[in-house]
Protein backbone atom coordinates (compact mmCIF):
# COMPACT_ATOMS: atom_id res chain seq x y z
CA UNK A 1 0.00 0.00 0.00
CA UNK A 2 1.51 3.08 -1.24
CA UNK A 3 2.04 6.42 1.66
CA UNK A 4 1.68 9.83 0.87
CA UNK A 5 5.46 10.79 1.99
CA UNK A 6 8.37 12.86 -0.16
CA UNK A 7 10.29 8.90 0.02
CA UNK A 8 7.63 7.18 -1.88
CA UNK A 9 7.29 6.52 -5.38
CA UNK A 10 5.01 7.72 -8.23
CA UNK A 11 3.39 5.27 -10.06
CA UNK A 12 2.07 7.22 -12.59
CA UNK A 13 5.30 9.31 -12.89
CA UNK A 14 7.14 6.28 -13.21
CA UNK A 15 4.73 4.65 -15.98
CA UNK A 16 5.68 7.50 -18.00
CA UNK A 17 9.60 7.07 -17.49
CA UNK A 18 9.11 3.37 -17.68
CA UNK A 19 6.94 3.39 -21.45
CA UNK A 20 10.20 5.81 -22.96
CA UNK A 21 12.32 2.75 -22.88
CA UNK A 22 12.54 -0.24 -24.81
CA UNK A 23 9.37 -1.88 -23.55
CA UNK A 24 7.39 0.90 -24.91
CA UNK A 25 6.69 -0.66 -27.95
CA UNK A 26 5.42 -4.07 -26.90
CA UNK A 27 3.41 -2.10 -23.94
CA UNK A 28 1.83 0.39 -25.92
CA UNK A 29 0.70 -3.08 -28.44
CA UNK A 30 -0.51 -4.40 -25.48
CA UNK A 31 -2.61 -1.49 -24.60
CA UNK A 32 -3.98 -0.63 -27.76
CA UNK A 33 -5.16 -4.58 -28.56
CA UNK A 34 -7.08 -3.91 -25.35
CA UNK A 35 -8.53 -1.06 -25.54
CA UNK A 36 -9.46 -1.59 -29.75
CA UNK A 37 -10.84 -4.46 -28.92
CA UNK A 38 -8.47 -7.76 -30.48
CA UNK A 39 -6.11 -10.01 -28.71
CA UNK A 40 -2.30 -9.04 -29.70
CA UNK A 41 -0.50 -11.91 -31.20
CA UNK A 42 2.52 -11.03 -29.53
CA UNK A 43 1.59 -12.97 -26.37
CA UNK A 44 0.56 -16.67 -26.53
CA UNK A 45 -0.47 -19.29 -23.72
CA UNK A 46 1.32 -21.93 -22.36
CA UNK A 47 -1.42 -24.40 -21.65
CA UNK A 48 -5.18 -23.92 -22.59
CA UNK A 49 -7.70 -23.37 -19.95
CA UNK A 50 -9.68 -26.67 -19.36
CA UNK A 51 -13.23 -27.10 -20.03
CA UNK A 52 -15.38 -26.79 -16.78
CA UNK A 53 -18.10 -28.80 -16.44
CA UNK A 54 -20.23 -25.98 -14.15
CA UNK A 55 -20.34 -22.08 -13.98
CA UNK A 56 -18.93 -22.91 -9.97
CA UNK A 57 -15.95 -24.92 -10.57
CA UNK A 58 -14.35 -22.56 -13.30
CA UNK A 59 -12.39 -20.01 -12.35
CA UNK A 60 -13.04 -18.32 -15.54
CA UNK A 61 -16.22 -17.24 -17.30
CA UNK A 62 -16.99 -19.34 -20.32
CA UNK A 63 -17.50 -17.31 -23.94
CA UNK A 64 -21.34 -17.60 -23.38
CA UNK A 65 -20.71 -16.41 -19.84
CA UNK A 66 -18.47 -13.45 -20.63
CA UNK A 67 -21.12 -12.34 -23.43
CA UNK A 68 -23.51 -12.42 -21.21
CA UNK A 69 -21.72 -10.78 -18.22
CA UNK A 70 -19.98 -7.75 -20.09
CA UNK A 71 -22.13 -4.95 -21.22
CA UNK A 72 -23.55 -4.54 -24.33
CA UNK A 73 -21.91 -2.06 -26.62
CA UNK A 74 -23.72 0.65 -27.99
CA UNK A 75 -23.14 3.60 -30.39
CA UNK A 76 -22.22 5.54 -27.28
CA UNK A 77 -19.64 2.82 -26.06
CA UNK A 78 -16.55 0.72 -26.70
CA UNK A 79 -16.59 -2.39 -27.66
CA UNK A 80 -15.77 -5.18 -25.17
CA UNK A 81 -12.09 -5.96 -25.50
CA UNK A 82 -11.05 -9.09 -26.23
CA UNK A 83 -9.45 -11.15 -23.77
CA UNK A 84 -5.83 -11.90 -23.61
CA UNK A 85 -5.04 -15.74 -23.46
CA UNK A 86 -4.93 -17.48 -20.48
CA UNK A 87 -1.60 -18.61 -19.68
CA UNK A 88 -1.65 -20.92 -16.30
CA UNK A 89 1.40 -21.90 -14.25
CA UNK A 90 3.16 -25.05 -14.24
CA UNK A 91 2.61 -25.82 -10.97
CA UNK A 92 0.81 -25.41 -7.91
CA UNK A 93 -0.47 -21.45 -7.73
CA UNK A 94 1.56 -19.30 -5.45
CA UNK A 95 -0.62 -16.35 -5.28
CA UNK A 96 -2.51 -15.66 -1.78
CA UNK A 97 -4.25 -12.64 -0.05
CA UNK A 98 -3.46 -9.21 1.51
CA UNK A 99 -5.72 -7.74 3.75
CA UNK A 100 -6.44 -4.45 5.43
CA UNK A 101 -9.78 -5.92 7.29
CA UNK A 102 -10.27 -9.51 7.61
CA UNK A 103 -13.55 -10.01 5.93
CA UNK A 104 -13.71 -13.35 4.18
CA UNK A 105 -10.13 -14.26 4.24
CA UNK A 106 -10.24 -17.20 6.77
CA UNK A 107 -13.23 -18.92 5.35
CA UNK A 108 -11.57 -18.44 1.96
CA UNK A 109 -8.14 -20.19 3.66
CA UNK A 110 -10.74 -23.16 5.14
CA UNK A 111 -12.51 -23.43 1.71
CA UNK A 112 -9.46 -24.08 -0.27
CA UNK A 113 -7.76 -25.74 2.63
CA UNK A 114 -10.75 -28.28 2.80
CA UNK A 115 -10.95 -28.56 -0.94
CA UNK A 116 -7.03 -29.69 -1.18
CA UNK A 117 -5.27 -26.87 -2.25
CA UNK A 118 -3.38 -23.77 -0.28
CA UNK A 119 -3.26 -20.37 -0.27
CA UNK A 120 0.42 -19.92 -0.56
CA UNK A 121 0.48 -16.77 1.73
CA UNK A 122 -1.58 -14.37 3.61
CA UNK A 123 -0.50 -10.62 4.93
CA UNK A 124 -2.11 -8.97 7.32
CA UNK A 125 -1.98 -5.29 7.40
CA UNK A 126 -3.37 -4.77 10.74
CA UNK A 127 -5.56 -7.22 12.26
CA UNK A 128 -2.93 -9.12 12.80
CA UNK A 129 -5.48 -12.32 14.86
CA UNK A 130 -6.31 -13.49 11.21
CA UNK A 131 -2.91 -14.77 10.65
CA UNK A 132 -3.40 -16.82 13.94
CA UNK A 133 -6.69 -17.91 12.57
CA UNK A 134 -5.13 -18.77 9.50
CA UNK A 135 -2.49 -21.21 10.77
CA UNK A 136 -5.03 -23.02 12.79
CA UNK A 137 -6.33 -24.63 9.95
CA UNK A 138 -3.20 -24.02 7.04
CA UNK A 139 0.04 -24.51 8.99
CA UNK A 140 2.35 -24.50 5.76
CA UNK A 141 1.02 -21.16 4.78
CA UNK A 142 3.32 -18.40 4.73
CA UNK A 143 1.98 -15.74 6.59
CA UNK A 144 3.59 -12.23 6.55
CA UNK A 145 2.25 -9.10 9.44
CA UNK A 146 2.83 -5.63 8.95
CA UNK A 147 1.62 -3.83 11.98
CA UNK A 148 -0.10 -0.36 12.09
CA UNK A 149 3.52 1.74 13.27
CA UNK A 150 5.57 4.20 11.42
CA UNK A 151 6.41 2.68 7.85
CA UNK A 152 8.72 5.47 6.24
CA UNK A 153 11.93 7.46 7.41
CA UNK A 154 14.31 10.09 5.68
CA UNK A 155 17.10 7.68 4.78
CA UNK A 156 18.89 10.64 7.53
CA UNK A 157 21.34 10.35 10.38
CA UNK A 158 22.30 6.97 12.23
CA UNK A 159 20.87 3.78 10.93
CA UNK A 160 21.21 1.55 13.48
CA UNK A 161 20.09 4.36 15.69
CA UNK A 162 16.87 4.45 13.94
CA UNK A 163 16.25 0.91 13.34
CA UNK A 164 16.43 0.80 17.54
CA UNK A 165 13.85 3.41 17.57
CA UNK A 166 11.78 1.93 14.95
CA UNK A 167 11.81 -1.46 15.88
CA UNK A 168 10.71 -0.76 19.53
CA UNK A 169 7.97 0.63 18.61
CA UNK A 170 6.59 -1.84 15.97
CA UNK A 171 7.83 -5.34 18.67
CA UNK A 172 5.74 -3.86 21.38
CA UNK A 173 2.93 -4.89 18.66
CA UNK A 174 4.45 -7.96 16.80
CA UNK A 175 4.84 -9.61 20.53
CA UNK A 176 1.29 -10.54 20.56
CA UNK A 177 1.07 -12.50 17.22
CA UNK A 178 4.55 -13.81 16.92
CA UNK A 179 3.56 -17.51 17.57
CA UNK A 180 1.45 -17.16 14.69
CA UNK A 181 3.32 -14.70 12.32
CA UNK A 182 6.65 -16.24 9.83
CA UNK A 183 8.10 -12.66 9.21
CA UNK A 184 7.35 -8.92 10.08
CA UNK A 185 7.74 -6.34 7.74
CA UNK A 186 8.54 -3.12 9.46
CA UNK A 187 8.79 -0.35 6.53
CA UNK A 188 6.49 0.60 3.47
CA UNK A 189 7.50 1.47 -0.20
CA UNK A 190 10.52 3.39 1.01
CA UNK A 191 12.46 4.85 -1.86
CA UNK A 192 15.70 6.76 -0.89
CA UNK A 193 16.06 7.65 -4.32
CA UNK A 194 19.73 7.62 -4.78
CA UNK A 195 22.33 4.25 -4.35
CA UNK A 196 23.47 6.19 -1.35
CA UNK A 197 20.22 6.37 -0.07
CA UNK A 198 19.46 2.86 -0.72
CA UNK A 199 22.79 1.71 1.35
CA UNK A 200 21.94 3.98 4.24
CA UNK A 201 18.36 1.51 3.50
CA UNK A 202 20.06 -1.61 4.03
CA UNK A 203 22.22 -0.86 7.04
CA UNK A 204 18.70 0.24 8.92
CA UNK A 205 17.59 -3.47 8.03
CA UNK A 206 21.26 -4.81 8.90
CA UNK A 207 20.58 -3.33 12.43
CA UNK A 208 17.06 -4.34 12.68
CA UNK A 209 17.76 -8.04 11.51
CA UNK A 210 20.42 -8.12 14.84
CA UNK A 211 17.40 -6.72 17.32
CA UNK A 212 14.83 -9.48 15.42
CA UNK A 213 16.95 -11.99 15.95
CA UNK A 214 17.84 -11.10 19.66
CA UNK A 215 14.02 -11.58 20.42
CA UNK A 216 13.40 -14.02 17.95
CA UNK A 217 12.07 -12.48 14.63
CA UNK A 218 12.18 -13.18 11.02
CA UNK A 219 12.10 -10.07 9.10
CA UNK A 220 10.69 -9.38 5.47
CA UNK A 221 13.37 -6.77 4.57
CA UNK A 222 12.69 -3.62 2.54
CA UNK A 223 8.92 -3.83 0.73
CA UNK A 224 9.75 -1.71 -2.16
CA UNK A 225 7.12 -0.39 -4.21
CA UNK A 226 6.67 -1.47 -7.83
CA UNK A 227 9.55 -0.04 -10.21
CA UNK A 228 11.77 0.25 -7.07
CA UNK A 229 14.68 0.07 -6.99
CA UNK A 230 16.87 0.77 -10.00
CA UNK A 231 19.75 -2.14 -11.22
CA UNK A 232 22.48 0.40 -9.94
CA UNK A 233 20.81 0.41 -6.67
CA UNK A 234 20.37 -3.07 -6.03
CA UNK A 235 24.04 -3.00 -6.99
CA UNK A 236 25.14 -0.81 -4.03
CA UNK A 237 22.89 -3.13 -2.01
CA UNK A 238 24.61 -6.25 -2.33
CA UNK A 239 27.98 -4.49 -1.64
CA UNK A 240 26.63 -3.80 1.93
CA UNK A 241 26.36 -7.91 2.46
CA UNK A 242 22.57 -7.81 3.41
CA UNK A 243 21.65 -10.89 1.60
CA UNK A 244 24.42 -12.59 3.21
CA UNK A 245 23.56 -11.28 6.14
CA UNK A 246 20.37 -11.95 5.86
CA UNK A 247 20.94 -15.78 4.42
CA UNK A 248 22.37 -16.21 7.82
CA UNK A 249 19.30 -15.16 9.90
CA UNK A 250 16.36 -16.59 8.04
CA UNK A 251 15.26 -13.61 6.70
CA UNK A 252 13.47 -13.10 3.44
CA UNK A 253 12.97 -10.21 1.03
CA UNK A 254 9.79 -8.34 0.05
CA UNK A 255 8.76 -6.42 -3.07
CA UNK A 256 5.48 -4.68 -4.54
CA UNK A 257 4.42 -5.42 -8.37
CA UNK A 258 1.69 -3.82 -10.67
CA UNK A 259 0.79 -3.11 -13.49
CA UNK A 260 -2.58 -1.49 -15.33
CA UNK A 261 -4.18 -2.10 -17.17
CA UNK A 262 -2.60 -5.53 -17.35
CA UNK A 263 0.05 -7.39 -15.40
CA UNK A 264 1.90 -8.82 -18.39
CA UNK A 265 1.93 -5.15 -20.54
CA UNK A 266 5.63 -4.40 -19.52
CA UNK A 267 6.97 -8.04 -19.45
CA UNK A 268 10.36 -8.38 -21.87
CA UNK A 269 11.33 -4.73 -20.71
CA UNK A 270 14.60 -3.49 -19.91
CA UNK A 271 15.52 -1.24 -17.00
CA UNK A 272 18.49 1.16 -17.29
CA UNK A 273 22.16 -0.01 -16.60
CA UNK A 274 20.83 -3.59 -16.82
CA UNK A 275 24.15 -5.28 -18.27
CA UNK A 276 22.67 -7.55 -20.98
CA UNK A 277 18.89 -7.70 -22.06
CA UNK A 278 17.01 -10.50 -20.81
CA UNK A 279 13.02 -10.91 -22.68
CA UNK A 280 12.25 -13.25 -19.37
CA UNK A 281 11.85 -10.46 -16.92
CA UNK A 282 9.66 -7.46 -16.50
CA UNK A 283 9.70 -3.56 -15.89
CA UNK A 284 7.27 -3.75 -13.66
CA UNK A 285 5.35 -7.23 -12.64
CA UNK A 286 8.68 -9.54 -12.77
CA UNK A 287 11.32 -6.46 -11.99
CA UNK A 288 12.46 -9.09 -9.03
CA UNK A 289 14.51 -11.29 -11.63
CA UNK A 290 16.84 -8.41 -12.34
CA UNK A 291 17.97 -8.85 -8.92
CA UNK A 292 17.99 -12.43 -8.46
CA UNK A 293 19.54 -13.21 -12.00
CA UNK A 294 22.13 -10.59 -12.03
CA UNK A 295 23.11 -10.43 -8.61
CA UNK A 296 21.74 -12.85 -5.78
CA UNK A 297 22.46 -16.23 -8.02
CA UNK A 298 25.77 -15.50 -9.54
CA UNK A 299 26.70 -14.60 -5.94
CA UNK A 300 25.44 -17.35 -4.01
CA UNK A 301 22.96 -15.17 -2.51
CA UNK A 302 19.71 -16.52 -2.75
CA UNK A 303 16.96 -15.36 0.05
CA UNK A 304 13.25 -15.98 -0.57
CA UNK A 305 11.50 -13.84 -1.98
CA UNK A 306 7.52 -12.38 -0.99
CA UNK A 307 5.70 -10.50 -3.16
CA UNK A 308 3.65 -8.47 -0.51
CA UNK A 309 1.63 -6.80 -2.75
CA UNK A 310 0.63 -7.47 -6.13
CA UNK A 311 -2.24 -6.82 -8.63
CA UNK A 312 -4.09 -4.46 -11.39
CA UNK A 313 -2.84 -0.60 -9.98
CA UNK A 314 -5.49 2.03 -11.62
CA UNK A 315 -3.16 4.29 -10.62
CA UNK A 316 -0.52 3.55 -13.29
CA UNK A 317 -3.09 4.37 -15.86
CA UNK A 318 -6.12 6.63 -15.66
CA UNK A 319 -6.53 6.52 -11.74
CA UNK A 320 -9.96 4.70 -11.90
CA UNK A 321 -11.13 1.18 -12.72
CA UNK A 322 -12.49 0.79 -16.03
CA UNK A 323 -15.69 -1.34 -16.17
CA UNK A 324 -13.97 -4.18 -17.98
CA UNK A 325 -11.27 -4.99 -15.02
CA UNK A 326 -12.69 -8.08 -13.24
CA UNK A 327 -12.75 -10.26 -16.81
CA UNK A 328 -9.25 -9.97 -16.91
CA UNK A 329 -8.34 -9.74 -13.01
CA UNK A 330 -7.92 -13.58 -12.11
CA UNK A 331 -6.63 -13.83 -16.19
CA UNK A 332 -3.75 -11.42 -15.27
CA UNK A 333 -2.98 -12.68 -12.15
CA UNK A 334 -3.08 -16.76 -13.48
CA UNK A 335 -0.08 -15.14 -16.20
CA UNK A 336 1.56 -13.20 -13.35
CA UNK A 337 1.52 -16.90 -11.79
CA UNK A 338 3.20 -18.71 -14.51
CA UNK A 339 6.06 -16.54 -14.19
CA UNK A 340 6.07 -16.76 -9.95
CA UNK A 341 6.42 -21.00 -10.11
CA UNK A 342 8.70 -20.78 -12.66
CA UNK A 343 11.26 -19.41 -9.77
CA UNK A 344 11.39 -21.59 -6.66
CA UNK A 345 12.78 -19.08 -4.28
CA UNK A 346 9.39 -17.10 -4.74
CA UNK A 347 7.21 -17.84 -1.37
CA UNK A 348 4.37 -16.12 -2.57
CA UNK A 349 2.10 -13.45 -3.55
CA UNK A 350 0.05 -11.81 -1.71
CA UNK A 351 -3.33 -10.01 -4.02
CA UNK A 352 -3.58 -6.36 -2.80
CA UNK A 353 -6.62 -6.23 -0.74
CA UNK A 354 -9.40 -7.60 0.61
CA UNK A 355 -10.97 -4.70 3.48
CA UNK A 356 -9.61 -1.86 1.86
CA UNK A 357 -12.58 0.03 2.83
CA UNK A 358 -13.71 3.57 0.71
CA UNK A 359 -9.53 4.05 0.74
CA UNK A 360 -8.95 1.27 -1.38
CA UNK A 361 -12.22 -0.04 -3.53
CA UNK A 362 -10.67 0.04 -6.58
CA UNK A 363 -8.22 -2.45 -5.32
CA UNK A 364 -10.91 -4.79 -3.41
CA UNK A 365 -11.86 -8.14 -4.69
CA UNK A 366 -13.83 -9.62 -2.14
CA UNK A 367 -16.44 -10.20 -4.62
CA UNK A 368 -13.84 -12.20 -7.00
CA UNK A 369 -12.95 -14.56 -3.99
CA UNK A 370 -14.87 -17.90 -6.01
CA UNK A 371 -13.67 -17.30 -8.94
CA UNK A 372 -9.78 -17.37 -7.11
CA UNK A 373 -10.65 -20.05 -4.50
CA UNK A 374 -11.88 -22.46 -7.87
CA UNK A 375 -8.19 -21.49 -9.30
CA UNK A 376 -6.74 -22.21 -6.83
CA UNK A 377 -8.04 -25.64 -6.19
CA UNK A 378 -8.05 -26.37 -9.84
CA UNK A 379 -4.08 -26.03 -9.64
CA UNK A 380 -3.77 -28.05 -7.17
CA UNK A 381 -5.62 -30.88 -8.57
CA UNK A 382 -3.97 -30.75 -11.63
CA UNK A 383 -0.14 -30.74 -9.74
CA UNK A 384 -0.84 -31.68 -6.58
Amino acid sequence: MRNNTSNSLDRREFLKWALGLGSAATAGYLLRGLLEGHSPTAVTPTQQPAAASTATSTPHPTATQAATQAPTATSSQPPTPTPLPWVYPQGPSKLGLHTIKPNHAFPFVQEVTAAGARVALVKALGGLGLLREVKSVSPETITIGRANCTENLAATGDPSARAAQIMAEHIAVWQHERDATDYWEVLNEVNPGTPDGHVWLANFYLAAMDIAEAQGYRLALFSYSTGVPEWRDWAAIVETGIFRRAQAGGHILALHEYDWPILRGNWGGSIPEQPAYDPERGVLAGRYRHLYRDFLIPRGEVIPLAITECGLDPILGSGSKDRYWEHRWLRELAWYDSKLVEDDYVLGAAIFTLGGGDAWRDFDYEALLPQLRAYLVSQAQQYG
